[in-house]
């Protein structure tokens, strides 16, 4: 019996020693790879565009006719606010908020607009009603109230800007890019540029990478835009 127990505890030790393994090596792979990233400093991309820098992701702001829409909504609800204010921009006066994905350091502020109607694709729905994880152990719980649905191809005009979606999977199932007015690519965590070319992002923070390859060819040439606005690479003037 009492060996029985022994074998039962370096079971359960073992079990334990394995998953504070695993946790340490993603928690070192993690931080090694935000600190390789290059978000842009909180500031003016021009006279209309914005964008706030939260630790190693930017969220990017657009002025329309009388408020402004936000692309994606960082990490920390603090942080994100601490930027509209240097900007001078009140929360309350952003409308839409459109979400290229549902990663937690691109929804972490949403709270923080009570005003703005949230936008997504379809296929991201999956990552917020607990049907599919990002990783293995790991779903996001959505807490942020309604949203609205698009699907590829599908053009808003909110305020004055016509934003148009472009769907990217690869990232995660609904990962997606918006076209703003004619000069901007806003892409999430959907490809970097070298070279002028579109690449995939980093492979260990994507669920299908082959898919996102495929996807990204699908996009106008970088060449089309003034300025591809990323998630974790900052402002690329073109």
């Amino acid at each position: 019996m009492k060996k029985t127990g022994k074998r039962i505890l370096w079971s359960l030790a073992t079990i334990v020693g394995l998953f504070i393994l695993g946790a340490l090596i993603f928690l070192i792979n993690f931080v090694q790879s935000t600190k390789a990233m290059t978000p842009s400093e909180t500031g003016a991309i021009n006279d209309s565009v914005w964008c706030i820098k939260d630790h190693f992701v930017n969220a990017y702001i657009f002025k329309g006719r009388n408020g402004y829409i936000m692309i994606d909504a960082g990490i920390a609800k603090k942080n994100i606010n601490n930027g509209l204010t240097r900007l001078g921009i009140k929360p309350k006066k952003i409308a839409a908020i459109l979400l290229t994905h549902t990663d937690g350091d691109h929804i972490g502020s949403i709270s923080l607009f009570k005003n703005a109607i949230i936008y997504m694709h379809h296929n991201e729905v999956q990552m917020i009603n607990g049907t599919t994880g990002k990783f293995k152990y790991s779903k996001t719980k959505w807490k942020y109230g309604p949203y609205t649905t698009l699907n590829d191809k599908d053009t808003l005009t909110i305020d004055g800007l016509k934003i148009k979606i472009l769907f990217t999977p690869g990232h995660t199932p609904g990962s997606s890019c918006y076209i703003v007015g004619s000069d901007y690519l806003v892409s999430g965590d959907n490809l970097t540029i070298k070279d002028g070319k579109y690449e995939p992002f980093t492979d260990k923070f994507n669920m299908n990478t082959l898919q996102q390859s495929e996807s990204i060819k699908t996009l106008p040439d970088p060449s089309t835009f003034k300025y591809i606005l990323t998630g974790h690479n900052g402002v690329i003037k073109q």
